[in-house]
């Protein structure tokens, strides 16, 4: 086999680099500043220095000050997604993962939060369904992977390499330990569709730097309930637009961008101030004395004719980076406002929707989407996995993200398109519950329950049809009419 386990899909390298950044805009300044050049070039002047600017370079680096932005706003983001959490269905056998779904003991909500907080960070998160033995007699789990460890795949789905390089204690001390997860479908002929062989899904762990076979295990075949073996992956690519293989968009790569060079204006900036508060001091004489100290409560004798005097920098540029500060500030909230961007105009045409539609990037709603789908589909897997019917998992998240109450008006629309039979009970509830009429916690049915307990004798009048209005209307006046008076006839 050509090149090593270890080797990345092309793809892989071209955006690894802003799976980094965002990982370290996330970690925050003191990440950031460990890194010094690497996002804080050292300025030209500085080299001239004997220590090669160490000194000044590292006094520049402290005054400067990183915007803590990106960990708030992605936990944040997550937050509001999760508000409301998913509504999610299991077949009774699956129920245990409620409780434990991961093999670091993560309930399944809390994963689903871990899926949608990588999603955000990176556009990118994988799932693995496996168990600890042959998947007879245990129940699933599943393996969480972030983007940097899927290192290779194939957009066939019937390859993947996954990076579970890990630190590894020896004695006192821990080293890095490599170890690479190869998930492919083996056996499977590459001739029509009509005779192509279904293949065979195989594990095969590499221990050590994987650049000869000699590192590679034993293959794995897994199996599910009653010793059926699987005919694809149980392994699930989640992406910020589309559950597939393809590396989707980083979806506040442009927050941490800012976010960056709000840091770097930042930084030139106080190095400004500071240098505008530290004036020196010349001394203009005919005589080679030379002034050694200054301060308060120094003396300084110059000869009769010469003449001292502070000089400073300008400090003409500190406006203009306070306003590119401002300017970067509001860069990066508006890059994080587009991710609320879900509802189009009502004036755009079909054309301007069409434009607007193809280059939609990720947005809360996408993402929501995504993860709920993603953990569905490997929920689906889980109940392969131990003879479960898989139609019975259902994961569907709340869409109610923003303030949304409904206007008394879009109400009673609501209630007319129900009565004239153009919704359903159920579209007219999640309407309502969006709109924070009706609560999340009782159906349409409950709800009906509790009305009919509370006012039974009260209908409402654009419920009740005319033969049932002049059924009530005689009945009321025949109650009230006298006992030997005449009866009253309504007519239909």
């Amino acid at each position: 086999m050509a090149g090593k386990v270890s080797d990345p899909h092309p793809d892989y390298e071209v955006v690894s680099p802003d799976w980094e950044l965002m990982r370290d805009a996330i970690a925050g300044e003191t990440t950031v500043k460990d890194k010094t050049d690497t996002y804080l070039p050292m300025p030209s002047g500085f080299k001239a220095q004997d220590d090669g600017g160490a000194e000044m370079y590292a006094g520049y680096i402290l005054r400067g000050k990183f915007p803590e932005i990106m960990g708030p706003t992605l936990r944040g983001m997550v937050g509001i997604i999760h508000r409301i959490p998913a509504e999610i269905e299991l077949p009774a056998q699956l129920e245990p993962l409620r409780e434990v779904a991961t093999t670091d003991g993560l309930p399944l909500t809390a994963l689903h939060e871990r899926i949608t907080y990588e999603l955000l960070g990176t556009g990118r998160y994988g799932l693995l369904v496996d168990a600890s033995s042959d998947g007879q007699d245990t129940i699933p789990y599943i393996a969480g992977y972030k983007a940097e460890s899927i290192i290779n795949w194939s957009r066939d789905a019937d390859f993947y390499v996954l990076d579970e390089t890990c630190l590894v204690r020896d004695g006192f001390e821990w080293v890095e330990s490599p170890r690479y997860r190869v998930l492919e479908l083996t056996g499977a002929s590459d001739n029509d569709s009509e005779t192509a062989a279904v293949g065979e899904y195989t594990q095969v762990v590499w221990e050590g730097p994987g650049d000869s076979e000699a590192d590679a295990g034993d293959p794995i075949i897994p199996q599910m309930k009653g010793g059926t073996k699987f005919d694809e992956i149980p392994f699930v690519i989640i992406g910020s637009t589309d559950v597939v293989a393809d590396i989707d968009e980083v979806p506040l790569i442009g927050v941490a961008r800012a976010a960056f060079n709000m840091y770097r204006l930042d930084t030139d900036y106080k190095w400004q101030l500071f240098m505008s508060g530290q004036e020196t001091l010349f001394v203009m004489s005919d005589t080679d004395q030379a002034v050694e100290t200054v301060g308060a409560g120094v003396v300084i004798n110059i000869p009769s004719g010469s003449e001292a005097k502070y000089v400073g920098p300008s400090g003409v540029g500190i406006t203009a980076h306070k306003e590119a500060i401002l300017d970067e500030r509001y860069q990066a909230v508006a890059a994080g406002a587009k991710m609320f961007d879900t509802e189009h105009k009502a004036q755009e045409s079909g054309e301007a929707l069409k434009i607007r539609w193809a280059a939609q990037t990720a947005s809360l709603t996408t993402i929501a989407l995504n993860s709920a789908k993603g953990l569905e589909r490997a929920l689906k897997y889980a109940a392969e996995f131990i003879g479960a019917n898989p139609d019975e998992v259902i994961v569907k998240p709340s869409l109610r993200f923003i303030d949304s109450t409904l206007e008394p008006q879009a109400a009673k629309y609501l209630m007319d398109l129900w009565m004239g039979g153009a919704i359903s009970k159920t579209t007219l509830s999640e309407n309502l519950q969006r709109g924070d009429i009706a609560t999340y916690d009782r159906s349409f049915e409950d709800e009906e329950e509790l009305i009919n307990q509370e006012i039974p004798d009260l209908i409402a009048p654009s419920m009740v049809r005319e033969d049932e209005k002049a059924d009530a209307a005689a009945e009321r006046m025949a109650k009230t009419a006298p006992p030997s008076g005449p009866k009253l006839v309504v007519q239909k």
